[in-house]
């Protein structure tokens, strides 16, 4: 089917994204627009914690595409961090990547296309937020269940909750430990975060999976910590 529909003028995507929110999630709301993406959010509760849930849209009038991701985050400063996280607690994650349930995707499979006028765009969009709808809120429903229930993460927080120190003598300590050593993980000697690693290591009964995620845990953690 021709699309006969006028061309889209800059800045026209935002209230055909607002607008499709609005029909298909009604729960996130239109949070900004920075660093070139359109971030829409939803807030959630786990065990007195704030849960940001954020979808996140690329848009490109030039190359005629959007990359879209989604993200639960338990620090408000990743919200505008637009690149993947695969941790225990900031969790960040490409929507295709979800829709495939793969982590290598062409680029035909790796992007949402549109021709650059409003009917084709308005389509593609609706597309989107289906996609959100059916496959993003899996994951966010996941992520908020594993807050609530993941031993790793139980046992770093009631960590962080007893931690006695001073917080901006920690977060200079860690950051600079970290920039010494070309921001690896590895490289942070500090002996907080080592015994936090060690007492999440400790956790019996975990998958692999979540095991390997224990140093950048450990590091968000603390960045909750020197931030409250």
């Amino acid at each position: 089917m021709q699309d006969k529909s006028s061309e889209l003028k800059k800045g026209e995507i935002k209230q055909i994204l607002v607008q499709t929110a609005n029909e298909i999630l009604p729960d996130f709301e239109f949070l900004a627009y920075k660093n070139g993406c359109y971030t829409f959010q939803r807030l959630r509760q786990s065990n007195k914690l704030t849960v940001y849930e954020t979808l996140h849209i690329i848009f490109a009038l030039k190359d005629r595409n959007f990359a879209c991701s989604i993200a639960s985050r338990l620090n408000p400063e990743y919200i505008f961090v637009n690149h993947y996280n695969t941790g225990l607690i900031n969790p960040h994650k490409d929507l295709k990547v979800l829709r495939h349930n793969t982590g290598v995707l062409n680029i035909q499979d790796a992007y949402y296309f549109h021709n650059g006028q409003v009917e084709t765009t308005i389509k593609t969009v609706k597309e989107i937020f289906g996609d959100y709808k059916k496959y993003g809120l899996s994951f966010l429903d996941t992520q908020l269940e594993k807050l609530k229930s993941n031993s790793i993460i139980k046992c770093g927080f009631d960590y962080i909750d007893n931690l006695q120190t001073d917080k901006e003598n920690l977060k200079k300590e860690i950051t600079e430990g970290l920039n010494k050593g070309g921001l690896l993980l590895s490289s942070i000697k500090h002996p907080i975060y080592i015994d936090l690693k060690e007492k999440m290591q400790s956790v019996s009964g975990q998958s692999k999976e979540d095991r390997q995620k224990i140093p950048k845990t450990a590091h968000e953690l603390l960045e909750i910590f020197w931030k409250r």
